[in-house]
């Protein structure tokens, strides 16, 4: 038990590779739709001129184990599981796709390295971790990207996550160096216990502009991670150095606001903000940060 054999017509159930194929295939669809229910529910329209269920497409790979229990409820539940991860780290966008396709094709290529094996040498895991093992092997891939040197973003891409939807309104403002700083309140995001992230605005009184900072407050520290300066009427420049900040009394009143009001915006369970969502994929990809020398 428990080893394909094809002489009596195959496994009873889908293997752990085919159902991560087929799963992460079918995901793909969902950058298309502004909503995970948007998504799930989705009709399409076949070439006949008829109507249909997106997800009949995943679906389809039923037919090849009719026998398989678990597999209908459990490519749902898998689907489930990779938006709530997928959609809370990297959210929904080209770049996010782009990403996404390189998992799942690593996902198709290990199911074809493994087709190509003799029978006996493939064994069946215990269908019941089908949707453990899936989202395991979501994240192994993710892991591998770093190493598959896939094209990085540019900086105009970088500089549209970094300043998307700036809005002022809900600010708090400190001083610095002489000038206005303020900590965007809505954008504060907690990654965990100890680390935070907040979006500050610097303006410089020499120029009229204002800088917009990404900063990462770690131990009640911070440091600004990626800078943006606005270097005339239409143009931006992105410094990915870190660079440290001189500490006073008002900077530290700006790290307790970075941190309180990332804890309360925690409490929404809100997606990170899109800043966020470009580190992340950014550091999956292996885009480093500069070291200033």
């Amino acid at each position: 038990m428990g080893l394909f054999d094809f002489k009596k017509g195959g496994p009873s159930s889908m293997g752990q590779l085919q159902f991560d194929q087929c799963v992460f295939q079918f995901y793909c669809e969902r950058f298309k739709y502004d909503s995970f229910q948007n998504f799930w529910h989705a009709n399409i329209l076949e070439a006949n001129g008829s109507s249909s269920r997106l997800v009949d497409r995943l679906y389809a790979c039923e037919t090849e184990f009719p026998n398989d229990d678990l597999l209908h409820a459990q490519l749902a539940q898998a689907g489930l599981e990779i938006e709530k991860y997928w959609f809370n780290t990297f959210g929904i966008s080209p770049e996010s796709l782009f990403i996404f396709s390189s998992i799942h094709s690593q996902a198709a290529q290990a199911l074809e390295e493994t087709l190509q094996l003799d029978p006996v040498e493939n064994v069946e895991l215990d269908p019941k971790l089908r949707v453990d093992r899936c989202v395991k092997s979501l994240k192994k891939y993710e892991q591998n990207l770093a190493q598959l040197e896939i094209p990085k973003f540019d900086d105009l891409t970088k500089i549209h996550y970094f300043m998307n939807d700036i809005n002022e309104v809900l600010s708090a403002s400190f001083k610095y160096s002489g000038s206005v700083l303020k900590v965007l309140e809505q954008d504060s995001y907690m990654q965990d216990d100890d680390v935070s992230w907040g979006r500050w605005t610097l303006f410089r009184d020499t120029t009229g502009y204002t800088d917009v900072w990404i900063v990462k407050v770690q131990s009640g520290r911070a440091e600004v991670v990626k800078m943006i300066s606005k270097i005339d009427a239409n143009g931006y420049r992105l410094d990915e150095a870190p660079r440290g900040i001189q500490f006073d009394s008002e900077i530290f009143k700006a790290i307790d606001k970075t941190r309180i009001t990332a804890f309360d915006n925690s409490e929404f369970n809100d997606p990170p903000p899109p800043y966020f969502q470009m580190l992340s994929m950014m550091n999956a990809m292996g885009d480093k940060p500069a070291v200033n020398s």
